[in-house]
């Protein structure tokens, strides 16, 4: 009999040990299924965070629109009669002194600008646009020190006149030409171009044409394509150019009083142009 009870009490003991580590087991599970925090929040579990990586989505907004797309360049041009004239007008001279040659240069620029005011131009539309001075050097090779042999001063006036016929403007810049070479100048320069309000109408105007070109050539190549257009993605001014034409550079060849034809200007047409370039979607 008391063998009997020894054999229940072994038996008891070894089942409390089975439940008891069944029971720590248990809690072990638990305790990791609970979600941990740290000091950016909960942390999920191993198996919910290799989840989360697994099925991580595109970042939002990508587009790819741009892959269906035709790309052109178009061209634009305006013909127009320029309604300013730009003159440059200067006087160069030279002196064994610098204090010489500027003095006598004002005296000749003085000249320049009471002959101006004098056939209607004010001071408004007369410009100093450069001066300089320099000296000039004997000429020397490699025996010899270089010597100052005198000074050379010139003085530029841009004069600026409108009009918006261009017989008149032709006369007016030949009047202006022959009046500044009479007065003292010994170098004239000449270019057309448009005012402000003019060439921004001007520019505008080549814009749309080189809008309308663009749309023809996408509407050509998706054609081609056997695609349609279906939208503008994007459009912007690659350049746009306007430059005035210088007409020619003139020098008094002879003495001012030799002068008695008036100088002929004929104004002509000039041509302003612009380009853009346009993305179009295509379907």
């Amino acid at each position: 009999m008391e063998g009997k009870k020894r054999t229940i009490s072994a038996t008891t003991a070894a089942l409390l040990i089975v439940v008891l580590v069944l029971a720590s087991s248990t809690l072990y599970l638990s305790f990791l299924n609970q979600p941990k925090s740290t000091a950016n929040g909960p942390l999920q579990s191993a198996q919910l965070q290799s989840f989360g990586v697994a099925t991580a989505a595109s970042p939002a907004g990508t587009d790819t629109s741009s892959a269906n797309s035709i790309t052109v360049s178009g061209n634009g041009q305006v013909s127009y009669t320029p309604n300013e004239a730009l003159i440059q007008v200067s006087v160069q001279t030279s002196n064994t002194t610098a204090v010489a040659a500027t003095a006598s240069n004002a005296r000749d620029i003085t000249s320049v600008i009471k002959a101006l005011n004098g056939m209607g131009i004010s001071n408004g539309s007369i410009e100093t646009q450069g001066f300089s001075l320099y000296a000039n050097y004997n000429s020397c090779y490699s025996s010899c020190i270089p010597q100052i042999i005198g000074y050379s001063v010139t003085n530029s006036l841009v004069v600026n006149i409108t009009s918006s016929d261009p017989t008149e403007l032709g006369l007016k810049a030949g009047q202006v030409i022959d009046t500044t070479v009479k007065a003292g100048a010994n170098g004239i320069s000449l270019s057309f171009g448009a005012t402000n309000a003019v060439l921004s109408q001007l520019t505008s105007q080549a814009l749309q044409n080189a809008v309308a070109s663009a749309d023809v050539q996408a509407k050509a190549i998706a054609s081609s394509l056997g695609v349609s257009i279906s939208g503008v993605i994007s459009a912007g001014e690659s350049s746009s150019y306007y430059y005035p034409e210088t007409y020619g550079t003139f020098a008094a060849a002879a003495p001012a009083a030799t002068i008695s034809v008036p100088t002929p200007i004929m104004v002509g047409t000039q041509t302003i142009s612009a380009t853009v370039q346009v993305i179009y979607s295509i379907g």
